[in-house]
């Protein structure tokens, strides 16, 4: 018997060091996403993850992101009598790639997690207020804009008895298309926005394969090129002088675009 007595505190090591690890943010690839295999909170919790609406908050604006630029981000929890509040955030497209880069805004409260392609809880940032526990941090689109992006979370509402038991997840989800603003429409679906544009032209076309889309000035002059090999493509006319250009895809009738 007193040998069993001097082996306990090693067999309790193991559950220390997961609710510990745990307890400072989430191990990674626990959003609930399609990318993470719909992996959540409840792989190292007791329970079955409830679905909660408008726990994800954005400044992106109605009509949609513009790839390159950087919005802000929030989740919040919120959970009757909760005692601590942990989470966990990805952004992917709608193949469960990760898309843009999270950035942290309050290393007190949130740090990385999963190679940089989610944000999670610190061991500071887990005090709720009341009810409900709220983080923020920044999301900068992608430069070559994928389409619709959501961002899933997972969120562990812990009633703080030590374990892994008696926790509720909750699992939240909040999709984003492109900014579509004078989108202009080509022959063959190709697409291309915003127009006007202050430089930065996305491109889209459904069948991209070999389609070479071509940016002319109004003297004619061939002033930029994209070969596409993906339905979306994005040309960078910035450096271009304010005024009137036009696009052509492949030999189609060019399309007149407004740089500002």
């Amino acid at each position: 018997m007193k040998k069993l007595y001097n082996y306990l505190p090693l067999l309790a090591l193991p559950l220390v060091f997961i609710f510990m690890g745990y307890h400072s943010g989430s191990p990674g690839g626990r959003t609930g996403s399609p990318g993470d295999n719909g992996n959540n909170c409840t792989s190292c919790h007791s329970g079955t993850p409830q679905n909660a609406s408008d726990w994800i908050a954005t400044d992106i604006p109605g009509n949609g992101y513009v790839g390159g630029e950087t919005y802000l981000i929030s989740a919040t929890g919120t959970h009757s009598g909760v005692s601590r509040f942990g989470f966990e955030l990805t952004a992917e497209d709608q193949n469960g790639n990760k898309v843009g880069t999270i950035q942290v805004t309050n290393a007190t409260e949130n740090q990385l997690s999963n190679a940089g392609k989610s944000i999670t809880h610190t061991n500071q940032g887990i005090t709720p207020t009341g009810n409900s526990k709220t983080w923020e941090f920044e999301w900068t689109a992608p430069e070559d804009v994928p389409g619709d992006v959501t961002f899933y979370a997972a969120f562990n509402a812990a009633n703080g008895n030590g374990g892994t038991s008696g926790d509720v997840i909750y699992l939240s989800q909040k999709t984003y298309g492109p900014d579509v603003t004078g989108v202009a429409e080509v022959a063959n679906n190709f697409r291309f926005y915003p127009n006007p544009s202050t430089g930065m032209v996305n491109l889209e076309i459904p069948d991209a394969e070999n389609n070479s889309v071509s940016i002319y000035n109004q003297a004619g002059q061939l002033v930029q090129q994209l070969k596409m090999n993906n339905q979306f493509g994005r040309i960078d006319l910035s450096n271009q002088a304010k005024g009137i250009y036009f696009v052509q895809m492949g030999t189609n009738e060019m399309q007149k675009l407004i740089i500002r």
